[in-house]
């Protein structure tokens, strides 16, 4: 218990010269940000979320357009059998060592390039369908556009949309409208339905990265909803939806062969996450949490680096992130199209290449 007062001591995270009880919405009859909702809401949305998803999105909508769409279904071939292969596999994957390959292949009888393409083959075979990139990609636009179009609605009327000073006048004593409340609870059941959720959906190369993301957005969110900066909170959250839905669209088009149109969306991707992204979160959201919000309280207390430490370290993430589209696009401008560096299905086929019975062991 004295851990638990310790940890939520009024000095860390509320202004001086104010106590708990004094944002309490059931002592003080005022509709401040409950606490309680944090435990009940966000997973009731989650579990909702979870249903949709899997229970009628993708089995009656996103599989039957994917269908359509040709977009392909089948699993990648696996490589035959081979206990020797499957221990080299397990240790380089498809990067042995030409040393490895070559005492592989006079272990086996098989020529170096069929050790190669074995591996390779077996690199391609463990990798999700384009399917299931395409539902993955369909069930994130669905929701960003929703909640896109639910927060332009929220905020459209709010003066901190227009001005960010408009986040810390009269603070703590602010009250957040119902729609707001809405607002960051469909937020917080999305991201806890996405990490509950997360390994069960294509990884990526940026899989953990992606879950740390995930994690760090809830903490903020939950935090800012307990601590009442959901005027800021809600600004964050509408800034970080919008150059999503882009991107997804890309992607889908990419995974459908529509070259033309992913090009198109991948431009205009950039374009908003420069905005919004290196543009507008850390030019003005960020400067404002860290040089006009204590300036304007006229006070300054530890709940500010804690609150500014979870948004860098977002901003961080999104720092790596742009790399990586720098390195897309470097890509794209030094080829035909943007490839990858595995191997695809297509390039490893029975018809391409044999294996013959290995020697028998001794």
């Amino acid at each position: 218990m004295d851990l638990y007062n310790t940890f939520w001591s009024e000095s860390i995270w509320i202004p001086p010269g104010y106590k708990w009880d004094d944002l309490d919405p059931h002592k003080t009859g005022k509709p401040f940000p409950d606490a309680a909702d944090l435990w009940v809401y966000p997973f009731l949305f989650a579990g909702f979320f979870i249903f949709l998803k899997y229970l009628i999105l993708i089995p009656f909508i996103f599989v039957p357009i994917g269908k359509k769409l040709r977009i392909r279904s089948h699993p990648y071939r696996h490589p035959p059998l081979n206990a020797s292969l499957e221990k080299i596999y397990r240790r380089y994957r498809s990067r042995a060592p030409h040393s490895v390959i070559a005492e592989q292949a006079e272990k086996l009888g098989w020529s170096h390039r069929q050790v190669d393409r074995w591996l390779r083959q077996k690199t391609v075979s463990q990798q999700v369908t384009t399917m299931e990139k395409y539902i993955d990609c369909a069930w994130q636009l669905v929701y960003y556009v929703c909640y896109c179009l639910f927060g332009i609605f929220v905020l459209i009327d709010k003066p901190w949309l227009y001005d960010v000073r408009h986040c810390w006048y009269n603070f703590p004593m602010q009250y957040p409208e119902p729609e707001v409340w809405w607002y960051y609870m469909v937020s917080l059941g999305f991201y806890w339905c996405q990490t509950v959720t997360h390994f069960l959906q294509p990884q990526r190369h940026d899989s953990l990265q992606l879950l740390c993301h995930h994690i760090v957005t809830i903490l903020l969110t939950s935090l800012s909803w307990v601590c009442n900066f959901t005027r800021m909170g809600s600004l964050i959250l509408l800034l970080h939806e919008c150059a999503d839905i882009p991107l997804l669209l890309a992607k889908i088009f990419g995974y459908c062969k529509k070259h033309g149109l992913m090009d198109k969306m991948f431009v205009l991707f950039v374009l908003l996450w420069v905005v919004t992204r290196l543009g507008i979160f850390p030019f003005r959201l960020i400067r404002s949490t860290l040089l006009e919000a204590h300036v304007q309280e006229n006070t300054f207390y530890p709940v500010y680096y804690i609150f500014n430490g979870l948004i860098l370290s977002i901003f961080l993430m999104h720092l790596i992130w742009t790399y990586n589209i720098i390195q897309v696009i470097v890509r794209k401008f030094s080829s035909d199209h943007i490839s990858d560096v595995r191997s695809s299905a297509s390039e490893i086929s029975s018809d391409d290449v044999s294996y013959p019975p290995s020697k028998k062991q001794e």
